[in-house]
């Protein structure tokens, strides 16, 4: 009988902590920000057209662990850290910034900043944000927009890289 007993209890128990669990999820799709991702711009020689997206020498790192890294290659040099901070995805399309340190937008330092993002083909991450004021205190009222590649390895080691 005792042992029927703590059977008992012991599935009640299991069906409580799971049950638990179970709420906690978020209410959100998480989206696959982890990674290594390229600023990319749009270059055109026609105006109004928004031409070819080329790859720039800015990095941005998401971590799996909810870190941030932004840095730049500087050609023939050295490699900076630009900013860094800690990042949490908050809805199906939206995720935070909490900045601890950006030489770029240096108003953003112990700051969080929210960006809007939308996933597209090959790759692709929009983003979008707003800055409301610049380092001096002026009024910017702006939102940014930004595309990022995911950076990705090759099948095999290209054979036109120059090291």
């Amino acid at each position: 009988m005792k042992k029927q007993y703590f059977i008992t209890l012991l599935a009640a128990m299991l069906l409580a902590v799971t049950g638990a669990v179970a709420q906690k999820k978020t209410s959100f799709k998480p989206a696959d920000l982890k990674g290594i991702w390229q600023l990319c711009h749009y270059v055109s020689e026609v105006p109004g057209v928004p031409g070819t997206l080329k790859p720039s020498n800015t990095f941005k790192v998401l971590s799996d662990d909810g870190r941030i890294v932004n840095f730049t290659l500087i050609p023939g040099k050295d490699a900076i850290i630009t900013g860094y901070g800690t990042y949490v995805q908050l809805t199906d399309n939206s995720y935070k910034e909490s900045i601890e340190k950006n030489i770029h937008l240096p108003m953003l330092d112990n700051k969080d900043n929210t960006l809007e993002f939308e996933m597209g083909e090959g790759g692709l991450m929009h983003l979008r944000y707003f800055i409301s004021k610049d380092l001096n205190g002026n009024e910017l009222n702006c939102w940014y927009h930004e595309t990022w590649k995911r950076v990705s390895m090759p099948s095999a080691f290209p054979e036109d890289i120059v090291r």
